[in-house]
This record gives C-alpha cells, structure tokens and sequence, in this order.
C-alpha cells in the first residue's frame, strides 16, 4: 500500500521521500462540568507527525487520487507542519433526555467558553504550533445529538467556522492553519 502511495505522490508531483508515520495516540482534552458524574466533554485530537503521514491515513481509507490531491493543495505540501485531526465529543452517562432546556444551555455555553483555550494549548503537552493545520470533522464525532444527519453535521461545521476553521469542503473536512500567535485562521 505504501508503494502505491508513493507513486501516486509522484504523480501528483508531491515529495514521495518524505516518511510516513503512525499517528499519534489520540489526545483527548477533557472540560470541567457541573455535570461531572453524567456528562463528560471532550476535545479529541489525533495528531499526525507530518501532514505526508495524514495523507497516507488518508489514502488507506479511500485510495482516491482526486481526494488526495484535494487534501494535498488545502494542506499546502511544501510547508511544514503537523496535521490534527479534531473533535468535539459530548459522552452522557444518562440520557441526554433527562436535562432541561437550561442545563443544555449550560453545557454548551461551558464547551464554547473552554474551547477556545483548549484549540491553543492542546492538552499542554502537544500543543499546536506555528503552521500546524487542524481539520475538522463535522460529520464525525457526538455533539448534543447524534451527527449522522446532515442538519446536525451543518450545526457542526457552523460551530467549527466560529472557532476559525473554513467551509465543508467536498469530503466534508474543514481546515484551519495556526499563526504565529496560535490563532486558527480558515483555509
């Protein structure tokens, strides 16, 4: 499989000499709640080594040269940088049912207000970088109700633009790339 994508580098005129690497353990930022023992929320990042390494998970999945080429030019190749992948995950432990309109607005104004400092700091370890592309995944992931409905995933990417990333593009990824000052602006 490996071979096959380093050909397909090629001919997409992209550096196949570049290694690739499995990535990283799954880094999962968890937000304090008033909900503790019923609620959990989470930011999950994977985090590929180099955005080639994200490509290839990429390629395994689909093995589509457009997609790739895609993926490639909203990347920017000749740059460096790492890839996360991000996403917002809401776990109940009862159902979700069960809490009032004014609970639900709590947990979400607590994801929006710990968000945005978690998008900057990670999990303080693996923080983001400089040049360091994040794509998110508003098709994937729970966020309040199950996301396999295409009204849902719209939500989703809404919230992920709010947060800096740019529109759905056509594999329903949104990207965003850190500045200098670890602010995400869309690509």
């Amino acid at each position: 499989m490996k071979k096959q994508f380093k050909i397909l580098l090629e001919d997409l005129d992209l550096d196949p000499t570049q290694r690739i690497y499995s990535p990283l353990d799954k880094v999962i930022v968890n937000i304090p709640t008033e909900f503790d023992n019923q609620l959990k929320l989470n930011v999950v990042y994977t985090i590929y080594k180099n955005k080639t390494s994200f490509l290839y998970q990429e390629f395994e999945k689909n093995q589509d040269s457009e997609r790739i080429l895609s993926i490639s030019n909203k990347l920017n190749m000749n740059t460096p940088g790492r890839v996360s992948r991000v996403d917002w995950q809401i776990n109940f432990s009862t159902d979700p049912r069960h809490f009032t309109l004014k609970d639900n607005r709590k947990i979400l104004f607590c994801l929006l207000r710990n968000i945005e400092s978690i998008i900057k700091t990670g999990d303080g370890i693996n923080g983001p970088k400089p040049n360091d592309i994040l794509v998110g995944l508003p098709w994937h992931g729970s966020f309040i109700t199950p996301i396999q409905h295409p009204e849902n995933a719209r939500k989703r990417s809404l919230l992920n633009k709010k947060f800096g990333f740019g529109d759905v593009d056509d594999y329903n990824y949104q990207y965003a790339i850190y500045d200098k000052g670890l602010n995400l602006n869309p690509i």
